[in-house]
């Protein structure tokens, strides 16, 4: 037994068999004369119309996933910020310790490397001497050795573990950009498409601003075309 179904067809698949219509009469049309002049006119604002509709029906249907967006986002980005700051203060003061503990073993290593220096240096220029050579180069070696040692210790200064659930915290050296000259700025990135982009949609937008009046906008040309509204 076939099952009947009174749901409309999505508004989608009226949309599209609206459009088929539109593009077969379109197709059909043939030319241009003063007799069917008008007739293009209303076929071209019956095309305008349906897009516009189409478009209103899109916005319709989004919007509610839009305020649903919004409404989630209200609830937990705020929830997000407390979270973070919670912490601040003990962030600000467990960085504050881990770039204390680097600048420590920095300086260790730095002085580790003059004393293996100065023990090899000692131990060249004693080579040659039977009774104090040996001891020279042995203290020389010691001095390498601990260099090495304060180095690799170095390296994992900072680094704190904390339980096993987590990886140890450590500092990252962040990289950003700081705006000091932003003519200088826009000049090395003008090649760029994405800035030629931008440049256009602000030109249109000053040249739309000015409702027909004379606009000057360096490095552009104001092109005027006919279309029908």
């Amino acid at each position: 037994m076939t099952m009947l179904h009174n749901n409309p067809p999505p508004a989608a698949e009226l949309f599209a068999e609206e459009i088929d219509s539109l593009k077969a009469r379109a197709e059909a049309f043939g030319e241009v004369t003063d007799a069917n002049a008008g007739e293009a006119s209303d076929l071209i604002k019956l095309a305008k119309k349906l897009a516009k509709d189409i478009d209103d029906k899109r916005k319709e249907e989004k919007q509610p996933h839009l305020d649903a967006g919004r409404q989630i986002d209200g609830t937990y980005n705020p929830l997000v910020d407390a979270a973070k700051k919670a912490v601040a203060a003990v962030e600000k003061a467990l960085t504050a310790f881990v770039v204390e503990q680097k600048r420590k073993a920095e300086e260790a290593r730095r002085e580790a490397e003059r004393k293996a220096a100065e023990e090899a240096e000692k131990a060249r220029r004693l080579q040659n001497d039977a009774l104090l050579a040996e001891d020279a180069a042995a203290a020389a070696k010691a001095a390498e050795n601990e260099a090495k040692l304060v180095a690799a210790e170095e390296k994992q200064a900072g680094n704190v573990k904390g339980s096993e659930g987590f990886r140890a915290s450590g500092l990252r050296t962040v990289r950003k950009a700081k705006i000091t000259n932003a003519t200088m700025l826009v000049t090395h990135y003008m090649s760029r498409p994405e800035v030629i982009e931008l440049c256009e949609r602000l030109a249109n937008a000053d040249i739309r601003a000015a409702k027909g009046a004379q606009v000057a906008i360096p490095g552009i040309e104001v092109v005027e075309t006919d279309t029908l509204v």
